[in-house]
């Protein structure tokens, strides 16, 4: 840890400031004979195109030190700075200065070798003990360089060249976007280095110590890219350097501290209990909701409701509006290391090597020392220098719970299924853990139950946070003031603040580690919890990788087995959750809607005067539902500019919905599951994922989660299950060892897994709706039963071929 303090003077830099000549001086004296076209690039003036670590410069904390950053991290590009790099997963965009008729030439920006990227060391990475020496910012070793075609691909987007990547970074990894000479402009020209990235890439000495700083790292990348490529610094005119953030070190800490609650008093140990109650079956319970002919098989499957106190790294809103749950992001225990290590270096002989408190000595403790608690760090971002999150609260959270109970009646049914009669394992019933979707309740979850417990399983679900019995009550007058599951969406997936919405991924996943532990202690000896299975169904499918990976990773042998899940299921679910929202039939038009109406442009102030005017009159029906309102208003709205042939406003509306979705999935990297899917393959569980892409004619594809993302070829349901190591499967599967299979269904919708009901926006008819329904459920049992070694498809006329 010893230099992971980036030099004050490459900040200095940036702003052009510092005694003596600036660079600005030094970019004015430099001949400029005839226009030329050229890469932007100049700090000192904020010019600088994103990802960059040069907006690293000056940490004291390890992240990001974006301009106009304050405390207020709900504008999505200031919240940046409460990150430890950037995403990986987002296509990002270099920009370019042409003279008046002239433009990028797009067979140039599209044609390999012109655009190239190399995964590099950079200096203080203690992976490496001769870069843990260098000076962080500093471009230190060689690792590889990416395939065109294979990893990225890259095309003219306007005045720019956009890098789009087909695979993800690997986060925390830093890598280096050269643009060579062979990018051309329209008029056959070799786009040029700017003015002042020629002064800092020469190797000429420049001035000022600032000068000399910014001048060191730009030569530091082209010196390690010209070591290990077939480029020499002649063909470069602009590189780049970007680190990815880190995705998956808070929720191993979590892991950890939850598997140390076993061995230390200190830590409350997470048991699942289950009182004495009536005794109830799911039929029941349907009965009690008012449902209709109710399958008996239901009436075989047991009901109960237990709990189990987990803890909680949310705060706690302090009012009633959804503005209150701005700031209830996930905060860190400690000072983060940089900063500790910073301080250390000033106060020498002062630095308290002795604990001052007792969280400062467990800070000490849990990280050997390099993080302490001396308040010195006021932000406590959670970043890969700072991995320990503050416990906010411990909850005690309702627990449902199902068994086979009338084996009479489920071998009955297992006969006519061609099954063996079954009898209750000496061991116990074996559990799958049940998780819901977004709006969701784990009530809804229930639906499965009889598929399983025809197959043998016991299930437990909880809710994700704030849905269902996890409302959130302020006042404790018994009222949920914000609920995903009866109000807002936005109580969950927080669009004002992508701090809370990624950390309420992250908690759902917290949380699920922490049942998957409980479970080991309940006070029912008809569980085997050394046998446990998976379902995730939409929301509950897109936190199932971070869950999944850090709950089969190794930590100890004796007790990776209490975290084990063996197979795994999931449905309509995906990836790039930024770029799949905004995509979603369901969700996007509110999203964007939401985005411009707070934008603050002159866009903004037309679409909201719009809300008030323009839009009843095509939206009236939707007035006393805000989102469904919103999203409506903005359709019509954009129809109009439309029909108005207004291409300005429209151009400014698509660049402030691109600039939105980097930043937003940029802040919800760490709890995407894209960052975690490759872990989960590389683990090698067997993972079943079903998707409804649609006939091509009346039913479409899923209008939840899209199955691709055209903006984004590594987002939605496919891309994400690829990634988990998934074949395609359009017949019946029987292999010797656990596989993964992606199935697309032709019919059917996003909630076709839990229910036979159409779905007439979607296209799907009664008929087709409950034929994938008993289809999507019985593949889920059997690949489960089998532990991933059976799949069997029986209606092919429900599967896209």
């Amino acid at each position: 840890m010893k230099k992971l303090l980036l030099p004050l003077a490459v900040a200095s830099a940036l702003a052009g400031c510092g005694g003596g000549e600036t660079l600005e001086d030094v970019k004015n004296e430099t001949p400029t004979v005839v226009p030329q076209s050229t890469v932007v690039f100049d700090p000192g003036a904020g010019e600088i195109s994103v990802p960059n670590d040069l907006l690293l410069s000056g940490t004291t904390d390890g992240t990001l030190n974006i301009p106009g950053e304050g405390d207020d991290y709900t504008n999505p590009q200031l919240a940046l700075g409460a990150l430890d790099g950037w995403s990986t997963q987002m296509p990002y965009a270099i920009d370019f200065d042409f003279s008046p008729g002239v433009s990028l030439d797009a067979t140039s920006a599209a044609t390999p070798g012109n655009v190239r990227i190399f995964e590099v060391v950079m200096g203080a990475d203690q992976s490496s003990q001769t870069c843990a020496q260098v000076p962080a910012g500093i471009a230190c070793e060689y690792v590889k360089e990416l395939n065109f075609g294979v990893d990225f691909i890259t095309q003219a987007s306007g005045n720019s060249v956009a890098v789009v990547p087909l695979k993800p970074f690997t986060q925390g990894r830093s890598y280096i976007t050269v643009l060579t000479n062979g990018l051309t402009d329209s008029a056959g020209n070799a786009i040029a280095p700017s003015s002042t990235y020629a002064s800092v890439s020469s190797e000429d000495p420049l001035v000022t110590e600032q000068q000399l700083s910014l001048q060191a790292v730009i030569n530091s990348y082209e010196d390690v890219i010209v070591g290990g490529s077939d480029l020499s610094k002649d063909d470069i005119v602009y590189s780049a350097a970007m680190t990815m953030q880190s995705a998956g070190e808070v929720l191993g800490t979590i892991k950890s501290l939850l598997a140390a609650s076993l061995t230390q008093d200190s830590l409350p140990k997470p048991e699942m209990m289950i009182p004495q109650q009536p005794a109830l079956t799911v039929g029941q319970v349907f009965a009690a909701q008012g449902m209709q002919d109710i399958n008996p098989a239901f009436n075989a499957v047991s009901y109960e409701k237990g709990s189990i106190v987990l803890p909680y790294y949310l705060k706690s809103p302090q009012g009633k509006e959804l503005s209150d749950l701005n700031n209830t992001y996930w905060q860190a225990n400690c000072d983060s290391a940089v900063t500790v290590l910073g301080y250390k270096e000033q106060a020498g002989e002062a630095f308290p090597e002795q604990p001052v408190s007792e969280n400062d000595a467990i800070c000490a403790t849990l990280s050997g020392g390099q993080l302490r608690d001396l308040s010195l760090d006021d932000k406590r971002h959670l970043t890969k220098y700072n991995t320990i999150p503050k416990v906010q609260s411990y909850r005690n959270i309702p627990v449902q719970v199902t068994k086979p109970a009338d084996l009479m009646t489920l071998n009955a049914i297992r006969s006519q299924l061609g099954l063996d009669a079954m009898s209750m394992p000496a061991a116990g019933w074996p559990v799958v853990i049940m998780q819901h979707g977004i709006t969701s309740r784990k009530e809804d979850m229930l639906a499965l139950t009889a598929a399983l417990s025809i197959q043998g399983f016991a299930t437990v679900a909880i809710d994700h946070p704030a849905h269902g019995e996890r409302g959130i009550d302020v006042d404790n007058d018994g009222t949920d003031d914000f609920n995903a599951t009866t109000g807002s969406v936005l109580a969950y997936m927080n669009l004002n603040s992508l701090l809370v919405a990624r950390d309420n991924l992250r908690q759902s996943a917290a949380d699920l580690l922490g049942l998957r532990l409980g479970l080991n202690f309940a006070n029912d000896p008809m569980l085997n919890t050394m046998d446990v299975g998976f379902v995730g169904h939409s929301l509950g499918a897109v936190v199932a990788p971070a869950f999944l990976s850090m709950t089969n990773a190794e930590l100890d042998p004796q007790v990776d087995p209490l975290f084990k899940v063996n197979t795994v299921a999931l449905g309509s679910g995906g990836g790039g959750i930024a770029n799949f929202l905004l995509a979603s039939d369901s969700f996007g038009p509110f999203i964007q809607g939401s985005v411009l109406a707070g934008a603050g442009t002159d866009e903004s102030a037309a679409f909201g005067a719009f809300l008030q005017e323009g839009a009843v009159s095509s939206c009236a029906q939707f007035i006393d539902n805000q989102e469904a309102y919103v999203g409506c208003g903005y359709q019509a709205f954009l129809a109009q500019l439309t029909a108005q042939g207004d291409t300005a406003s429209l151009a400014n509306i698509q660049g402030l919905l691109t600039q939105f979705t980097y930043a937003a999935q940029t802040l919800l990297d760490a709890g995407d599951p894209t960052n975690y899917a490759m872990r989960v393959n590389a683990q090698q569980t067997p993972v079943y994922t079903s998707v409804v892409v649609g006939d091509g004619m009346e039913n479409k594809p899923d209008t939840v989660i899209p199955p691709m993302v055209e903006s984004n070829p590594i987002a939605g349901t496919i891309p994400l299950a690829m990634m988990m190591g998934a074949d395609n499967a359009a017949q019946t599967q029987l292999a010797d060892s656990p596989q993964s299979y992606l199935v697309r269904f032709s019919k059917g919708h996003h909630g076709t897994l839990l229910t036979p009901a159409a779905n007439p926006q979607a296209g799907a008819s009664a008929a087709d709706s409950a034929a994938a329904n008993a289809e999507m459920q019985q593949q889920v049992a059997t690949y489960l039963k089998s532990k991933g070694t059976i799949l069997p498809i029986t209606n092919e006329d429900v599967i896209a071929q």
